[in-house]
């Protein structure tokens, strides 16, 4: 038998079944490493089981768009990923929202909880999805703490179509949250979500420009730093919409 919190019926197993193909046939295309693989496991089973799927589904349509972005005509980009994506890769874009989904089980499910997690992984997904994307621009890219013209694949460079991308990337992650009750509260949760991710990641952009540009902090701990601001944006908002 299995603990109450488990939520362990069919359609839970079947997203389970369908979670190990995507993480493992990710791993054969080389999209993640071994590690990497391993410890998406672990939380695609902590998501699916012990929290409601449209948790899930928000961190499957980041998977999905992140993965594609980011292999996508990936010999023609500046900055190109020769390795799949690594433990610290996913430690630094949903760590943070790994901690708020933890409070959100201890602290009597508060929806507070669950809006921040939206918050740090649109945060993740959008900044993920700016950086991949924008560097397809036909124009060379800004600096977004002097706006000066610098090279394609700059840390804190920022394009008309890298904006675009990130934006797409924040509704995207947001948009599972139509699927809590109630109905109401999930389209404010996708509005606020959508907007904070979208901010989250120029907070990327401008200490990637303003720290990772000079060597002081690496781009695992920006991500990290961008997507906990954006979880405690997500918190601080639940006051102004409850």
């Amino acid at each position: 038998m299995f603990p109450p919190i488990v939520d362990f019926t069919p359609l839970t197993a079947s997203v389970f079944i369908i979670c190990m193909a995507v993480v493992w046939g990710g791993y054969l295309k080389k999209l993640t490493d071994l590690r990497a693989s391993i410890v998406s496991s672990v939380m695609g089973f902590y998501f699916i089981f012990l929290l409601p799927l449209y948790w899930f589904a928000s961190l499957l349509l980041l998977y999905f768009a992140t993965s594609f972005a980011t292999k996508h005509k990936n010999d023609q980009k500046a900055v190109a990923h020769k390795k799949g994506r690594r433990i610290g890769n996913i430690t630094s874009n949903l760590g943070a929202s790994f901690v708020f989904s933890i409070f959100y089980l201890l602290i009597n499910n508060h929806p507070a909880f669950y809006l921040a997690f939206l918050c740090s992984a649109a945060c993740a997904c959008s900044d993920t999805l700016a950086s991949e994307i924008g560097q397809f621009s036909r124009s060379k890219p800004r600096l977004i703490t002097n706006w000066k013209v610098v090279d394609k694949g700059i840390d804190g460079a920022i394009s008309v179509l890298g904006t675009a991308s990130a934006l797409v990337g924040a509704v995207l992650v947001a948009l599972p949250s139509i699927f809590m009750e109630p109905l109401a509260l999930g389209a404010k949760f996708l509005i606020v979500a959508a907007f904070i991710g979208f901010l989250g990641c120029n907070i990327d952009s401008f200490v990637g420009a303003k720290y990772q540009l000079k060597g002081k902090v690496s781009n695992e701990t920006t991500n990290l730093i961008a997507t906990t601001i954006a979880g405690i944006l997500g918190l601080l908002a639940w006051f102004l919409i409850v």
